[in-house]
C-alpha cells in the first residue's frame, strides 16, 4: 500500500500558481482571439478546446490545470501543477471520465485506443504523456503537441470525456484498485470548453 505524499498548504506562495496558470492558459488560447489576415497566418487557427481541472485525491493537496487545443491535425497540450513533492511524476490520460472515488480508481486504467500499442514497458499508449518534474517549490509544467490525439471530433482518439491523473512517482503501468490508498494524487475530467475563467482553476 502506497501512502500519498502530502505537502502543507499552510504557507501559501502568493501569486505563483496564478502567474503560472495565466501563462499557460494564455499559451493555450493564443490565436483564438482577434482576427489575423490570412496571408500573415503562421500557425493553424485554434479549434476545439478541452480542459481538466485536477482536484486532490488520497488526502494530497496537489492541484492542476491542463488544456488540449486542436490546431489543424495536431493538439497542443499545456498544463500547470502545484503542491507536488519535488522530483519526477507520471501523468496520464485515463480511460474513464470519472474522478468520484476517493483514490481516483474510478478513472480506470491508462487510456488506450483499441488497436494501439499495449503500453507500459512494451510501447506507447494513447494516454501516455511526458513525465513531469516538480521543482523545489512543488510546481511542474507540461507543454507539448501531439498528432495522435484529437479534441471534440468524436473519433476514438478524442480526449473529451477522459480523465487526467498525476501520480506520486514514476509508475509505467498504474492499475486501479478500489478501497485502498494509492499514489494517485490529483484527478480531473477533460471537458469541452470555449474559454477559461482563471478564478475557477485553483
Amino acid at each position: 500500500m502506497i501512502e500519498a505524499p502530502r505537502r502543507s498548504i499552510g504557507a501559501e506562495r502568493p501569486g505563483l500558481p496564478w502567474v503560472a496558470a495565466a501563462m499557460f492558459v494564455a499559451a493555450a488560447l493564443v490565436g483564438g482571439c482577434g482576427e489575423t489576415p490570412s496571408k500573415f497566418k503562421l500557425i493553424d487557427e485554434a479549434g476545439p478546446m478541452g480542459v481538466a481541472r485536477l482536484a486532490p485525491k488520497n488526502g494530497s493537496t496537489v492541484r492542476g490545470f491542463i488544456s488540449f487545443t486542436q490546431r489543424g491535425n495536431r493538439v497542443e497540450i499545456a498544463g500547470n501543477f502545484v503542491e507536488l513533492m519535488p522530483g519526477p511524476h507520471s501523468v496520464y490520460i485515463h480511460s474513464v471520465g470519472n474522478c468520484s472515488s476517493p483514490n481516483a480508481a474510478s478513472a480506470g486504467p491508462v487510456w488506450n485506443v483499441e488497436g494501439a500499442a499495449p503500453g507500459g514497458n512494451r510501447g506507447k499508449r494513447t494516454g501516455d504523456l511526458p513525465q513531469l518534474t516538480a521543482d523545489s517549490d512543488g510546481g511542474a509544467i507540461l507543454q507539448m503537441t501531439s498528432s495522435e490525439l484529437s479534441v471534440g471530433t468524436g473519433k476514438p482518439n478524442d480526449v473529451i470525456g477522459h480523465a487526467v491523473i498525476v501520480h506520486a512517482a514514476v509508475d509505467p503501468n498504474p492499475k486501479p484498485e478500489f478501497g485502498v490508498r494509492n499514489g494517485w494524487l490529483a484527478c480531473g475530467v477533460i471537458e469541452r470548453s470555449t474559454g477559461v475563467d482563471l478564478k475557477s482553476i485553483f
